[in-house]
C-alpha cells in the first residue's frame, strides 16, 4: 500500500512539473512569436519605404521629394531596429524560462512597448511641429523641407504607433494569463516547513 502512496505521489508531482513546464513553455513561446511577427512587420514596412523612398525622391521635387526621403530616411533606422529584434527574439526562443523569469520578461516587453507608444505620440507631435514651422518660412526650399519632413514623420509615427499598440494588446494578453496562473499559487507554513501549493 505504501508503494502505491508512492507512486501516486510522485505521479503527482511529475505531473504538477510537466504542467508548469507547459504553461511557463506556452507563455514564452507567445511572447516570442508576438514579438517576432512585429519585427518582421517592422522589417517589410522598412524595406518598403526605402525602396520606394529613394526612388520617388529621385523623381519629385519640392515638398514631395522631401516627403519620400524622409520615408526613407527614417526606416534605415527601423530597418536596423527590426533587424536587431529578429536576432535577439530568435536567441530567446531557444531558453527556458521558469515563472519568476517569465513574469519578468512579460514585464519588460510590456514596457517596452508602452514606453515605444509614448514615444510614437511624440514623434507624430514632432511631425506636426515641423510641418507647422515650414508654413512660416520665407524660404521655398526650407518651407519644402520641413512640410515634406513633418508630414512623413506623422505617417512614420502613425503605422508605429497603430503597430505598437496592437503588439502591446497582445503582450498583455500574455500577462493576464501569467498572472492568474501566479494568482493560483500559494505560499504556507507548514510544521515540515513552507510549502507551495497551486488551486486551480
Amino acid at each position: 500500500m505504501q508503494k502505491v502512496y508512492i507512486l501516486l505521489i510522485n505521479i503527482f508531482l511529475v505531473g504538477n512539473t510537466l504542467a508548469q513546464k507547459n504553461f511557463n513553455d506556452s507563455i514564452a513561446i507567445s511572447r516570442n512569436r508576438i514579438t517576432e511577427k512585429a519585427m518582421i512587420t517592422l522589417c517589410g514596412w522598412a524595406a518598403a519605404n526605402i525602396a520606394s523612398g529613394f526612388i520617388i525622391a529621385g523623381q519629385t521635387q519640392g515638398e514631395a521629394k522631401y516627403f519620400w526621403q524622409m520615408n526613407a530616411y527614417w526606416n534605415l533606422i527601423n530597418g536596423g531596429l527590426a533587424i536587431m529584434g529578429y536576432i535577439n527574439v530568435r536567441k530567446a526562443m531557444t531558453r527556458k524560462y521558469d515563472l519568476a523569469e517569465n513574469e519578468s520578461a512579460q514585464l519588460s516587453m510590456e514596457k517596452l512597448y508602452a514606453i515605444n507608444f509614448g514615444l510614437d505620440l511624440a514623434y507624430i507631435a514632432t511631425g506636426f511641429y515641423l510641418r507647422e514651422r515650414g508654413v512660416n518660412e520665407t524660404n521655398q526650399k526650407s518651407r519644402d523641407q520641413f512640410a515634406g519632413y513633418g508630414k512623413s514623420i506623422i505617417i512614420q509615427g502613425g503605422f508605429l504607433l497603430i503597430m505598437d499598440g496592437i503588439v502591446l494588446s497582445l503582450h498583455h494578453k500574455n500577462s493576464v494569463r501569467l498572472n492568474k496562473k501566479l494568482k493560483g499559487l500559494e505560499l504556507g507554513a507548514g510544521s515540515n516547513g513552507l510549502g507551495l501549493s497551486y488551486s486551480f
